[in-house]
């Protein structure tokens, strides 16, 4: 009798599943990560309509020109005025910019859109994520060089294998098409490579970038006698694929530079 039991309690669960299905949705979720929704772009009368009753060029301004106002409800618009320029093919006549306005969602938004960007947010996101996967990116190098497995041996005449890649990668790449798996994978291995020369560790510093973002940044710490010294591996990378003067370099070379100077 007591199995017959239990046997019934299971069957009238199960009962109870299939006629009243779980409500997944009521059970918490991770939350996504959050991010400041872009300006909107508004024409000039809706952007005046929205100054009644409000301190216009509260934040700065530029008479008939341009004003940035910080509304009462937390938003802030910036207005620009139209532009009436003389046309030297039609002395007679004038050219006129209409106006229009910038509608950031609070005043937050404002600043996070209008502040410098860090170079690494595009090329190296996440310096945590890049500094866990090291092996597997000096792996994609390698299949990306055409090399077998251990070729790239964290060796400085290994660093002459990936200077003969970029010859003919910089010579068919402007300094504006940069690539984010590339220069993560040398990254890793050029800042592996210089880790394991000067007996270094990877650290990743959090470099607040704004108010409410902080930029991860995968640098090397040298701890000795005399103190700590931090090396920036990918900002030596950044000059050898992406700067006009600088360009090309080549990574052995800033190796040498970067070891002398961990001395």
């Amino acid at each position: 009798m007591q199995y017959s039991l239990c046997r019934i309690a299971r069957l009238s669960l199960i009962i109870a599943f299939l006629i009243f299905p779980l409500d997944t949705d009521s059970f918490s979720q991770p939350s996504k990560k959050q991010t400041n929704p872009a300006a909107r772009q508004i024409g000039f009368a809706e952007a005046q309509k929205l100054l009644v009753n409000e301190n216009e060029g509260n934040l700065s301004k530029q008479p008939g020109r341009f004003s940035r106002t910080k509304l009462s409800d937390g938003k802030v618009l910036e207005l620009y005025y139209p532009i009436t320029t003389s046309n030297p093919r039609r002395k007679s006549r004038a050219a006129t910019s209409p106006g229009y306005g910038k509608l950031y969602e609070s005043e937050l938004a404002f600043k996070e859109e209008s502040r410098t960007r860090h170079v690494l947010e595009d090329l190296i996101p996440d310096g945590h994520k890049l500094v866990s996967e090291i092996h597997q990116l000096v792996a994609k190098l390698e299949r990306r060089l055409r090399l077998s497995a251990g070729k790239l041996d964290y060796s400085r005449e290994s660093l002459k294998r990936v200077d003969a890649y970029l010859v003919g990668y910089l010579n068919s790449h402007s300094t504006m098409q940069t690539d984010p798996q590339l220069f993560q994978e040398l990254t890793a291995y050029y800042g592996e490579t210089l880790r394991r020369a000067t007996g270094g560790e990877w650290r990743v510093r959090e470099e607040r970038v704004s108010e409410s973002r902080k930029q991860p940044e995968p640098n090397i710490i040298l701890n000795s006698g005399r103190g700590t010294k931090e090396i920036k591996p990918w900002s030596g990378l950044i000059s050898v694929l992406y700067d006009e003067d600088k360009r090309g370099a080549g990574v052995t070379k800033l190796f040498d530079a970067d070891v002398t100077a961990a001395k």
